[in-house]
C-alpha cells in the first residue's frame, strides 16, 4: 500500500534531535528525505565526540525518568535497554567551600544562609513543586518573585549567581514560569530506590541515538549531508515548491522544516518580510545566548559529586560536572571526566580566544576553587563553543513565541523558543520532531485535497 507521503521531497534544514527525529519519522510516511546541517556532525547541542577512544557528548546530557517522549523513541528504536539510571549528585560551590545540596538536611546545614533563610528558600522551593497552574509565574521574572518569597539572602547567595551564570545579562528578565519548570523536571525525577534525583544514561552516549536515526533515515532512502549550510529559502510561485540555496547550488523540495534558531530563521526566509512583519517581529525579539564547553579527562578525581553549582560572585563558568561521578570510571578505563560550562553573549572573548587560552583559563580557576586539581593530571581534553545555545525564557515570552508555518507556503519552523513554559532538552526535541513529521503529512493533505 503506498504510503501517504510518498514522492513528497522534503528537506530539513538542521541535523539536531528535532530534525533528525522528523525525517526519521518523515520516511516512515514515504517522503523522500535530506537533511542539510551545516556543522561536520549531527546530534547539534547533543552532538558526539571521542575521549580517551570512547564516545561522549560534546555538552554534557542526560534523560529525566519523566522523559516520556525520549523514552518511547528509545522503545521504538530498540535501544532501551542500553539506558541506565543513575543517582545523581548535587553540590554547591560559595566562598571556598563545597557544600552538599542533595536534601532538605544538606539545605539545613547550609551556613551561608542563616537559619531562618534556610527554611524560607526551602519553604519557597517545597510551594514551587505543588504549584499546577503556571500562568501567574508567566508575569514576574524569577528575581522578583523569590525576592518576595525567598528573600534577599538567598537570593544572593543562591539564586542570582545561578541565574547570572545561566543567563549572562539577561539573569533579572527571566520569567519565574521558566524557573518553575525546571525545578517542576529535576522534582519529579526523584527515584525512591535510588534514594534522591535518577538521571538516564545511554550507553556510548547520545551518539548511540543519533547513529541510529541516521542508520533508520538511511535505510528508508533518505539522506543526511553535514557541512551544508543553507544560505536562503524562496518560493516558486509557478509549481509551489520551495528553493533552497546551498553554496553555489540551489534545489527544489516540496516542504521545507527548518530546525534552527529564530535569528537564522530571520536571515533564510529574508525575501516574505514585507509580507508578515509581526512574524519577524517575533522573531526578532527573541534573544540567545552562546555556550563554551570544556571536556577533559584526568587519571586523578577531582571530586565525588556529579554536579558542582558555581555559586561565587563572577565566577568563570557556571556548572563543573563530573560524568564519571555519575556513570563510573569503568569505559574509560579507570580515568575520571569532567566538563566546565559557562553561556556567555556571542561578543564574549570565551567565543573568540584561542582554545589554548580558553582552556588554561578555566583550569586555573578550577585549581583556585578545587585543590584537588593537578593540572598535571589532564590526559586529553577539547573545547566545543555553540551558538544560539540558549534562548532567553523573558516576562512575556508566551506572547513572542511564532507559529510554525512561516510567511513562505510549505515551509515550517520549529525550535526550542516553542516549547514554552518546558525548557529546552532532547526529549521535548524528539516531541517536535514527531509533531513536525505529523504536521507536514496533514498539510500535505490539505493541499492536495
Amino acid at each position: 500500500m503506498q504510503k501517504s507521503m510518498t514522492g513528497t521531497r522534503v528537506a530539513i534544514v538542521g541535523g539536531g534531535f528535532t530534525g533528525l527525529t522528523a525525517a526519521w519519522k518523515l520516511s516512515q510516511k514515504g517522503a523522500t528525505v535530506t537533511v542539510l546541517e551545516a556543522g561536520d556532525t549531527v546530534g547539534g547541542l547533543a552532538g558526539g565526540c571521542e575521549l580517551l577512544g570512547q564516545p561522549v557528548e560534546k555538552a554534557y546530557h542526560f534523560l529525566y525518568k519523566t522523559d516520556e517522549y525520549m523514552l518511547k523513541a528509545l522503545d521504538e528504536l530498540g535501544l532501551r535497554d542500553q539506558l541506565t539510571y543513575h543517582k545523581s549528585s548535587v553540590s554547591t560551590y560559595y566562598d571556598g567551600v563545597l557544600y552538599p545540596m542533595e536534601s532538605p538536611l544538606d539545605l539545613i546545614r547550609f551556613k551561608p544562609l542563616s537559619f531562618i533563610n534556610r527554611i524560607r528558600a526551602g519553604v519557597s522551593v517545597l510551594y514551587l513543586q505543588k504549584v499546577r497552574n503556571w500562568d501567574g509565574l508567566t508575569k514576574i521574572s524569577a528575581m522578583d518573585w523569590l525576592r518576595k518569597f525567598a528573600g534577599q539572602q538567598v537570593v544572593d547567595v543562591i539564586w542570582e549567581p545561578l541565574m547570572r551564570g545561566k543567563f549572562d545579562r539577561y539573569y533579572d528578565k527571566v520569567t519565574m514560569c521558566w524557573l518553575w519548570g525546571r525545578i517542576k523536571q529535576r522534582v519529579e525525577s526523584r527515584d525512591k530506590q535510588l534514594g534522591g534525583e535518577a538521571l538516564g544514561y545511554i550507553e556510548g552516549g547520545f551518539i548511540t541515538l543519533s547513529n541510529e536515526l541516521e542508520k533508520r533515515i538511511n535505510s528508508a532512502g533518505g539522506v543526511i549531508e553535514t557541512s551544508s549550510p543553507v544560505s536562503r529559502l524562496s518560493r516558486n510561485e509557478a509549481d509551489g515548491t520551495v528553493s533552497i540555496t546551498v553554496g553555489e547550488q540551489t534545489r527544489e523540495f516540496d516542504q521545507v522544516l527548518m530546525t534552527v534558531p529564530c535569528n537564522v530563521a530571520d536571515r533564510l526566509l529574508s525575501d516574505f518580510k514585507a509580507d508578515a512583519p509581526e512574524y519577524f517581529d517575533r522573531l526578532n525579539s527573541i534573544d540567545y545566548l552562546d555556550a563554551a564547553v570544556l571536556l577533559f579527562a584526568t587519571d586523578k578525581p577531582i571530586s565525588d559529586y556529579y554536579w558542582h553549582n558555581i555559586n561565587t560572585p563572577n565566577s568563570p563558568f557556571v556548572v563543573f560536572l563530573s560524568l564519571t561521578s555519575l556513570i563510573g570510571t569503568e569505559k574509560f578505563g579507570g580515568k575520571h571526566v569532567y566538563y566546565i560550562g559557562d553561556y556567555i553573549p556571542g561578543e564574549h572573548p570565551y567565543m573568540n580566544q584561542s582554545e589554548d587560552e580558553l582552556r588554561e583559563h578555566w583550569f586555573k580557576a578550577l585549581g583556585d576553587m578545587f585543590p584537588a586539581f593537578e593540572r598535571d593530571s589532564v590526559i586529553e581534553s577539547h573545547v566545543f563553543r555553540f551558538k544560539n545555545a540558549q534562548h532567553i525564557v523573558d516576562v512575556g515570552f508566551e506572547n513572542k513565541i511564532v507559529d510554525y508555518q512561516t510567511p513562505c507556503p510549505g515551509v515550517f519552523l520549529c525550535n526550542f523558543s516553542q516549547i514554552f513554559p518546558m525548557d529546552r532538552g532532547t526529549n521535548y526535541a524528539v516531541r517536535d520532531g514527531v509533531r513536525m513529521a505529523d504536521l507536514l503529512e496533514e498539510s500535505l493533505s490539505r493541499k492536495e485535497s
